[in-house]
């Protein structure tokens, strides 16, 4: 049986364990909302121009693409608040607040993604890469507060329009059965959600379903642009906010079939059942987010298929490969495991090479590997290597 002893006895450091922390540097990115560990006149003046700086973009993709969901909501809360007044749509109005609401996601975003592109620092010498964890477990809350309250708040109109129903029906099995159901509406919780429907039967301004159109289309372009900044860049907190653009497209878009219902079909039920559906489908996506957001803050590991995939990568750097970029040291790899941290992914390995290996090869071989990760793979952002070695 072959027996392994560290390469390191011929070296003063233990296991040539290497980090490449230059990798992080993110020179493009260098500025920031906030200067850490800064006090005094000096400290506010450089937060002011940093802040100024994230608001003109600093030419990147993930601050620009906020930016522009951020002004959109802006113009977005104007605009169906005056239409709302005008039309007399308090389906509007309350939109018009949400939009207005969907403000702070845009900033939670903003801040951190500018924050995750910091270049390691003394205090943080692995990097900033979590705070866009920080900002994607952020936006999930938002999400899954959100379809909640659209949840109940549904449930509790639905249980309004059914005692209605049950009131205009003759006596029977149908009239008794939404009776009982319908008791619960005076206790039923009720959070107030921003997507509050109105049931009035006032007349409304045919004109106020353009303006909701208007907030599913926009909301909807608004999800396409984010989702391709956000597979660009790999970046969690930046599909975070696509989906909640989704998710207001979502409730803008029951908001548009309530107006219209008023008309076609006001006996029926249909903003609150279109309520609660639309809750079930925010909801799903808030938990999935939450749930990758929770894996990368508690240090999960990679999955198997990106370990595997990782493996097979480096397959061409074996003694045993054919191929021309074969190393005669690389034995084999063995216990390849990495983690998340954002956007970005750290991997640590054991390569078993010859026990006749120098340092001088041990660290030629170890950049070899580490370069073809970061070339095959733009999220692997270090790779630390253990050697051992082999009869």
């Amino acid at each position: 049986m072959a027996t392994r002893r560290s390469l390191s006895k011929k070296s003063p450091q233990p296991e040539h364990d290497h980090s490449h922390s230059d990798s992080h540097s993110h020179e493009s990115h260098s500025h920031s909302l906030f200067s850490p560990h800064s006090h005094g006149p000096a400290a506010s003046t450089a937060t002011a121009e940093t802040l100024m700086a994230a608001f003109r973009g600093a030419g990147d993709r993930g601050s620009q693409i906020t930016l522009i969901g951020l002004f959109a909501n802006i113009a977005l809360t104007a605009i169906k608040g005056a239409a709302g007044y005008f039309t007399h749509s308090a389906a509007l109005i309350a939109d018009a607040g949400h939009s207005l609401s969907d403000l702070l996601g845009d900033g939670v975003t903003l801040v951190c993604w500018r924050l995750s592109r910091k270049p390691p620092s003394e205090a943080y010498p692995f990097g900033f890469a979590k705070f866009e964890t920080l900002g994607t477990t952020t936006v999930s809350l938002f999400l899954i507060g959100g379809a909640l309250g659209l949840g109940f708040h549904s449930y509790h109109l639905l249980l309004t329009a059914l005692s209605e129903t049950a009131s205009a029906l003759p006596a029977g099995p149908l009239q008794e059965l939404l009776t009982n159901m319908s008791t619960v509406a005076p206790s039923a919780p009720s959070l107030g959600h921003g997507h509050s429907h109105s049931h009035s039967h006032d007349v409304l301004d045919p004109n106020a379903l353009w303006f909701a159109a208007l907030g599913v289309l926009s909301k909807e372009w608004l999800y396409r642009i984010t989702k391709t900044v956000a597979d660009q860049e790999n970046s969690s907190v930046l599909l975070a906010n696509a989906f909640h653009h989704r998710s207001d497209a979502y409730s803008s878009l029951v908001m548009f079939f309530a107006i219209l219902g008023t008309w076609w079909f006001p006996a029926l039920p249909l903003d609150p059942i279109g309520g609660l559906l639309v809750s079930i489908v925010i909801l799903r996506q808030g938990v999935g987010l939450l749930y990758g957001a929770w894996g990368d803050l508690t240090d999960a590991g990679i999955p198997l298929d990106t370990r595997q995939a990782l493996k097979q990568i480096l397959d061409p750097l074996l003694a045993s490969s054919a191929s021309p970029s074969s190393s005669s040291s690389l034995l084999g790899i063995r216990y390849l495991r990495g983690r998340r941290a954002g956007s970005l992914v750290f991997v640590d390995l054991t390569a078993e090479v010859p026990k006749t290996l120098s340092v001088h090869d041990a660290v030629s071989l170890e950049g070899k590997i580490s370069s073809t990760l970061k070339e095959a793979r733009k999220e692997v952002t270090e790779v630390r290597v253990k050697f051992e070695t082999v009869e």
